[in-house]
């Protein structure tokens, strides 16, 4: 069993670094744990639990978190549980361990005595690029067997160095159906401000006065599990969840954290990076250009690294001190692009987000510890612009994908609110496939088939890093392999990849032959299901009885992808003409913009097909209107095929062709929009 350190909760001022577990009895605070149940354990149950137990007390000087629980071996599997870990921040506080016990047949052996926690001295998260001074102490029971019961319990007292004294922090109690005891309190002086909130699945407790202390305690006793909402937004699905602050407001939030920007974005006279500032001022006057310099030096000269030490989890490093060791965590980098666009002339400000999208963050008490990164919003003339330093590729501000945060906390000196970003769908295709098969020579012939995959985003940038990292001849094993994935008939023989800066985009490339699969003879005519042509309809949105069926319904939000094929064609002979099944298509269902547009001319088929999820969720209205249309929905793959000529006819020409050979499916627009968009 593991014990972190709530990282939620943040007082006090800084204390010395304190990195050697204690070993001493609990606090004269510390409440007896609470009593056991009495239900049947499930008879597959790999381990019962006695109780588990977290109290949490708020003072002047910080705040500390005891911790207990006791638990039974039930099965061998169950047995890593006498791995026991702790793991704090040692610039912010101290563990002190109470005890360990084993309990077999009753009878108690102090582990204590025999045995202590060994301190890891490695950061856990280092290949991560994640520095953040977090201490575990581990100890593996000796002598733990099926049958035994376990007993542990640590208090871990910590004072943030950053924050003042604010305290705030989320909890959860168990949502699955477990038997055991489960009991979470919090107190805090009488005398201090504290906010309390509860999902609507928890009763609300008020808290009780005792001497100068307040108080509430929170206990599940045997629960069962605890009803989830499928395909709910994450804000629909907060199930036993606890929350506490002394934020008033977001604004309070906001104003307390925004000095620390303001004072780290400051750069030094004399500073070196002044002089890379000059160098971009005197390069163009464009403001424009100015911010697609500034982001550039950001995310191309600074490597990221996520940098927690000595209370550096909310304190950001100097714009000059990220500079000068070229590397950085989201505060430091943030810190630096906010220096540069200062002195650039262009208006910026810091702003937390969570990285997840943070649905739901509105409903929440005011709480830092909700955000888990930042960034800059820059407002180049009418427009803004939300930068992001750690990601890679950003060189131009018309390519820059939009936020897929749903909630940010601007930071400034009079305080923000909370403010809803409004959901605005990826501009362009994060995919484009595009496949071209010359298979004029025949149908008894090997085809030529030439495709292209045009990738954007985070994941473009990966591959372009991992294969920029390889040998030639790794790189060319590396794109085979990727392209007999995506078309097993065809044998890969010229494969390149290059990354286009202008367009934020990865183009992979493949030159190959194979046989495509057509069906029918010669007798009966051929045919052939063409690729990338055909929709795969929605599923069904129905959940079970049990569950709130008002719920609104989460979707891919953002996706949008798009295909692109064409098909050479033999010469049809003189009995058959060509001809083709690909219905138009351009519909919006359950918040999903799908098209279709296809053509021949001559010999020469060509389909271009997206689908773009536009919303990120949707009514339960609209998801039954999703169902009642999925029996009509055109989920028919596409085909191509020689038709009996009886007119004397070369194709069938009822539609034209949606793009030509010389389509640049690298631009701004391309074919792969639907009309009006």
């Amino acid at each position: 069993m593991a014990v972190v350190v709530p990282a939620a909760a943040k007082s006090g001022s800084s204390p010395p670094i304190a990195p050697d577990i204690r070993y001493a009895a609990a606090a004269a605070w510390v409440k007896p744990p609470p009593s056991p149940t009495t239900a049947p354990t499930p008879p597959e149950a790999p381990v019962r639990v006695a109780y588990f137990d977290t109290q949490e007390r708020i003072t002047a000087s910080g705040e500390d978190v005891f911790t207990a629980y006791r638990m039974k071996i039930l099965k061998p599997e169950a047995l890593p549980a006498g791995n026991v870990s702790v793991t704090w921040n040692p610039s912010a506080g101290q563990a002190t361990v109470h005890y360990l016990r084993i309990l077999r047949d009753g009878v108690p052996t102090d582990v204590l005595k025999t045995a202590r926690f060994r301190i890891i001295q490695r950061e856990n998260g280092l290949e991560q690029s994640i520095l953040d001074g977090m201490l575990t102490a581990t100890l593996q029971t000796p002598g733990l067997a099926v049958g035994d019961e376990i007993e542990f319990a640590v208090t871990i007292h910590q004072r943030d160095p950053t924050l003042g004294d604010h305290a705030f922090g989320v909890r959860q109690l168990p949502v699955q159906g477990t038997p055991g005891a489960f009991r979470l309190s919090v107190a805090w002086p009488a005398t201090r401000g504290l906010m309390l909130k509860t999902s609507k699945d928890l009763a609300v407790v008020a808290p009780v006065t005792t001497g100068a202390e307040k108080a509430v305690v929170y206990e599940l006793r045997d629960p069962v599990g605890a009803i989830a909402t499928e395909g709910a937004p994450p804000r629909m699905d907060v199930r036993r969840l606890i929350e506490y602050s002394d934020f008033t407001t977001w604004r309070d939030v906001s104003r307390t954290v925004a000095p620390l920007y303001t004072k780290a974005s400051q750069i030094a006279p004399g500073s070196p990076l002044g002089a890379e500032i000059a160098k971009i001022a005197a390069a163009s006057s464009d403001p424009v250009a100015r911010t697609e310099a500034a982001l550039k030096l950001v995310q191309e000269r600074v490597r990221y690294v996520y940098v927690g030490l000595n209370g550096g989890n909310y304190t950001p490093a100097t714009a000059d001190e990220t500079w000068q060791r070229r590397f950085g965590d989201c505060k430091g980098k943030t810190v630096l692009l906010l220096a540069v666009l200062r002195e650039l002339g262009i208006a910026a400000e810091p702003a937390l987000v969570a990285s997840n999208g943070g649905d739901g963050t509105n409903e929440h008490l005011p709480n830092p510890g909700l955000f888990d990164h930042v960034l800059v919003r820059a407002r180049v003339g009418a427009a803004s612009y939300w930068l992001d330093g750690t990601r890679m590729g950003d060189s131009y501000l018309d390519v820059v994908s939009p936020p897929i945060f749903r909630w940010a906390l601007p930071l400034t000196a009079a305080g923000s609110d909370l403010e809803a970003v409004p959901a605005r769908p990826f501009s362009l295709p994060q995919l484009v496939a595009i496949v071209d098969v010359d298979a004029s020579s025949g149908f008894d012939k090997p085809a030529v088939a030439k495709v292209q995959h045009v990738l954007r985003g985070n994941e473009a940038y990966q591959i372009r890093t991992q294969l920029g990292a390889m040998s030639a001849e790794d790189g060319n094993r590396a794109l085979k392999a990727y392209w007999r994935q995506q078309f097993d008939w065809v044998e890969a023989g010229e494969v390149t990849w290059r990354y286009d800066e202008r367009h934020a985009a990865l183009v992979l490339s493949m030159r190959g032959e194979g046989k495509p699969e057509w069906t029918g003879d010669a007798l009966k005519g051929h045919s052939l299901v063409v690729y990338g042509a055909g929709f795969v309809p929605p599923d069904k949105l129905v959940r079970p009885k049990e569950q709130d069926q008002t719920a609104p319904w989460a979707t891919e939000f953002p996706r949008y992808r798009c295909w692109a094929t064409t098909i050479r064609l033999p010469a049809p002979g003189a009995k058959w003409y060509w001809t083709y099944a690909a219905t138009p298509v351009d519909r919006t269902l359950g918040g999903v913009a799908y098209f279709r547009a296809s053509g021949i001319r001559g010999t020469v088929l060509r389909t271009v097909m997206s689908r773009e999820v536009l919303v990120p969720e949707i009514s339960a209205a609209e998801a039954t209107s999703v169902n009642t249309q999925i029996a009509g929905f055109d989920n028919n793959m596409s085909t191509v095929s020689q038709e009996a000529n009886k007119n004397g006819v070369m194709t069938a020409e009822r539609d034209p062709l949606p793009f030509g050979d010389t389509a640049d499916w690298l631009g701004l627009q391309t074919a792969c929009a639907r009309p009006g968009r």
